[in-house]
């Protein structure tokens, strides 16, 4: 029986992985629009964080980030730019996993997003000039507190539109463990 909740996660993982790369996918390359520095593709990976845990979340930024840049490779991959995907499933899942609530939510996409704009500045710093990578910072930091609240609303959204789901899950185990 806990191998049927162990696949429940993995195929929640997967599909969540999916439609973080087409997400991703269709930002960059179909659109080809400049989204001011809206991490829309990290909205599923966070909301997976959050339910499934810190470590799933930071499976699920990784392998989003690598499939996505197999698929519509820009150049050479860098891992560092993988982090920023990594830390927004990590940081979520540590701090609400288990223990969703909204307000603590807007200060942990706060700090996420903190930490992934210096560690893509570093990874710019190490493939631009200097100028340009503080010119995309100053941009990116005024942006933080707009993206931070268009990504609170959609993850909030995302829970309580899918916590029916969850609950069915969470009966599900507990029928298992009773038989």
């Amino acid at each position: 029986m806990k191998k049927s909740r162990e696949l429940q996660k993995l195929v929640l993982a997967s599909s969540l992985v999916a439609i973080s790369i087409v997400i991703d996918i269709f930002f960059k390359q179909i659109l080809s629009f400049n989204n001011f520095g809206v991490p829309f593709y990290a909205i599923p990976i966070i909301y997976g964080s959050i339910v499934l845990g810190p470590i799933y979340g930071l499976i699920m930024g990784y392998v989003s980030d690598l499939v996505g840049f197999v698929a519509f490779p820009n150049g050479a991959y860098a891992f560092i730019f993988a982090l920023g995907a990594m830390l927004w499933g990590f940081l979520p899942g540590l701090f609400l996993y288990r223990k969703y609530d909204r307000i603590k939510l807007v200060f942990v996409l706060f700090l996420t997003h903190i930490l992934v704009t210096i560690a893509n500045t570093i990874g710019l710093l190490t493939f631009l000039s200097r100028e340009t990578a503080l010119a995309s910072l100053t941009v990116r930091l005024t942006m933080i507190p707009i993206n931070v609240v268009i990504i609170t609303l959609l993850v909030h959204a995302l829970q309580t539109k899918l916590n029916p789901v969850l609950i069915d899950m969470q009966i599900k185990r507990t029928k298992e463990t009773i038989t």
